[in-house]
């Protein structure tokens, strides 16, 4: 779901986090905030959303490796948690995924994408899902589906995966 308000009129979901008001953001609805490990996860997936798209924006390409990512951007993870990039011309898949520990069984994994849809001037869009179920399964990848293939004016479309659910306002639109 988008916002119907323009991009620079609303804040996202990384900016709501950061400010620790992500319920009070427009379309926000409830987060998944079950443990501060959790919380610092989802986090660190949006910045890893927001640090792809600049980096695009800047090179021309996504950037593949975790450690520069974390480096560059100042991303922090919690130690309950492991994560993994996968790139490709198209896209870059940021998991954030439970590492083995005692909490392993409550925390939820996530996957954040960055699609490029070049015929929209080149443009952007991002979107995290979180896993249905806590534990140490990877999620699957969101995926930018055509417009034909689902009730969609504006030609694409993202969505998550099987067995996982979308991080309300997460998908943003630049």
């Amino acid at each position: 779901m988008t916002s119907l308000l323009p991009r620079h009129d609303r804040p996202t979901l990384l900016a709501c986090l950061l400010l620790g008001i992500a319920a009070t953001c427009p379309g926000a609805g409830a987060q998944p905030q079950t443990s501060p490990d959790q919380t610092a996860a989802l986090n660190a997936v949006a910045r890893m959303m927001e640090a792809q798209r600049t980096y695009y924006q800047r090179n021309g390409a996504f950037r593949a490796t975790v450690s520069n990512i974390q480096r560059d951007f100042g991303i922090t993870l919690p130690a309950s948690f492991n994560d993994a990039v996968r790139t490709t011309t198209e896209a870059a898949y940021s998991y954030v995924i439970p590492a083995q520990s005692p909490k392993m069984g409550q925390l939820n994994a996530y996957v954040g994408a960055a699609f490029l849809t070049p015929t929209q001037n080149p443009r952007i869009t991002t979107i995290i899902c979180m896993n249905s179920q806590p534990g140490q399964i990877r999620p699957a990848d969101p995926q930018l589906v055509l417009g034909s293939l689902v009730a969609n004016p504006t030609g694409r479309v993202v969505q998550c995966g099987d067995a996982s659910v979308e991080v309300t306002a997460s998908v943003v639109n630049e």
